[in-house]
């Protein structure tokens, strides 16, 4: 078993304002905003909606309760998280501010190693068997930097575009190998 835990985060979504053009499709990262406890990030969508996360209070989900499902029955957007997304971002866009109205609200289950690392490189004790997981929420970020090497290891045996010493899967496994189902690695 390679470890791992989970952050449950709320997110939103923002339907596009009636007679308004769809958004340039720029990602936007902001900073801290002390006012209300938020670090948005913002990704218009080609279909003009806006999602909108990095809205703090995020909840860490110990792994037992990963395993055995029970975080299904809490994993719920929090309604104060939600209110102050809503006022964090009118502050940003008068367009928003007067005429915004929300399409959804939600909570997502991020994945995420307990050093905070992810897990890129091959499954210890497995031939052919390569893991890229556990990025919580710098995937949508990292995806083509990982995603290329990634693909080096598999079809070249290294990556040459990125160390992944230090995100190697063997660094939570006794001696690098594991048991359990699958095409043990000969030698």
């Amino acid at each position: 078993d390679l470890p791992m835990e989970g952050i449950k985060s709320t997110s939103i979504v923002w339907k596009k304002p009636e007679g308004e053009d769809a958004v340039d499709a720029t990602a936007l990262f902001c900073g801290e905003d002390n006012r209300f406890g938020t670090h948005l990030e913002v990704y218009p969508r080609p279909d003009g909606t806006i999602y909108l996360c990095g809205i703090g209070g995020s909840d860490y989900i110990p792994k037992e309760q990963l395993k055995d499902g029970a975080f299904r029955e809490v994993c719920e957007a929090k309604p104060d998280r939600v209110d102050a997304a809503r006022e964090s971002f009118k502050e940003m866009s008068s367009i928003y501010k007067s005429s915004g109205e929300l399409d959804r609200v939600q909570a997502c289950m991020r994945p995420c190693p307990p050093d905070a690392r992810p897990y890129m490189g091959r499954v210890p004790g497995y031939d052919g068997a390569y893991i890229n997981a556990g990025h919580n929420c710098w995937g949508i970020a990292w995806a083509p930097a990982c995603g290329k090497a990634m693909a080096e290891l598999v079809l070249e045996g290294e990556a040459s575009s990125i160390n992944l010493a230090p995100f190697d899967p063997a660094r939570f496994t006794p001696g690098g190998q594991r048991g359990g189902r699958g095409r043990k690695r000969r030698g």
